[in-house]
């Protein structure tokens, strides 16, 4: 009776340093989300590319432009197209894909440096 969901970006204030915490934790997932198999753990093993640009967008908070996520996720060889679709849609189904296991995305490069949440706070 006392439980309710909130946005992780827009939290109540909580006990002790439990805002930090939520916040370096989303921090950390969003960068994560660059170089790393990170949206996997939202997915199954085979997933349409809207489906995983839905939890890039969610995790992000913002859309993305699809043409524009298709052509970075296709190009950077880190998912492989199946030859299966998803069926049970009304219009053409859309092709269903898989990450590529014979790549370490944590290999293809670093971010940009970004600043941490923490950095120029005083304690």
């Amino acid at each position: 009776e006392n439980v309710r969901w909130f946005p992780a970006d827009d939290l109540p204030e909580l006990a002790f340093d439990h805002n930090v915490i939520v916040e370096y934790a989303l921090w950390r997932l969003r960068t994560k989300m660059e170089y790393s198999r990170i949206a996997h753990a939202f997915l199954g093993e085979r997933f349409t590319l809207a489906q995983l640009r839905a939890v890039h967008e969610a995790v992000l908070g913002k859309a993305l432009d699809p043409a524009n996520f298709r052509r970075t996720i296709e190009g950077s060889g880190a998912v492989v197209a199946t030859d299966e679709y998803l069926t049970g849609t009304p219009h053409r189904p859309p092709r269903l894909y898989r990450y590529n296991d014979q790549i370490d995305l944590a290999d293809a490069g670093p971010l940009p440096r970004q600043q941490h949440p923490f950095e120029g706070r005083n304690a």
